[in-house]
């Protein structure tokens, strides 16, 4: 009778650290993203995915859940975004470029004006020089921060001299 009463004690105690641990380790969402995310499905998606990617729980599965968001919505500024960020952490540069020009192409409301700034680095690093000059210019219209505006300026400045 011990016997049973101790192994019922190990399994309760067992399921409880099992219970806590599961609490503690599970995905969170704010209220306020949670409310987002039920409002657009996409969304939650897109966050879903880009934790698997930056947690490096399953990366390559976070990808191909934003390619699925592309797939039914080939405009989501988004997720084009979260992509060239991604391609710019792993120096997939082309692909960056490519993500950034889509950004550019799709964002009408300019929620991403750092994408001129990230495009014209990628045109940089492919030796496109002078097409990196006019996107730095277009960026300069858009940025406030002056401590930023001065070091595009100097970029520039540099860029204009070794053409």
């Amino acid at each position: 009778m011990k016997t049973s009463v101790r192994v019922t004690q190990i399994l309760l105690i067992s399921g409880a650290l099992l219970l806590i641990f599961g609490l503690v380790f599970a995905p969170r969402l704010s209220s306020e993203d949670r409310q987002d995310a039920e409002s657009n499905p996409t969304d939650l998606k897109l966050s879903q995915a880009i934790s698997m990617v930056e947690n490096g729980e399953n990366p390559m599965q976070g990808i191909m859940m934003m390619r699925e968001i592309l797939e039914e919505d080939s405009t989501n500024v988004d997720v084009h975004w979260q992509l060239a960020q991604f391609s710019i952490t792993s120096r997939q540069i082309e692909n960056a470029a490519f993500r950034f020009e889509k950004v550019l192409q799709f964002d009408e409301s300019q929620k991403y004006p750092e994408a001129y700034f990230w495009l014209a680095q990628t045109k940089i690093a492919l030796e496109q020089k002078k097409e990196a000059i006019p996107l730095l210019e277009k960026y300069l219209t858009l940025e406030t921060d002056t401590i930023i505006l001065n070091g595009v300026e100097d970029m520039i400045v540099e860029l204009k001299k070794e053409l």
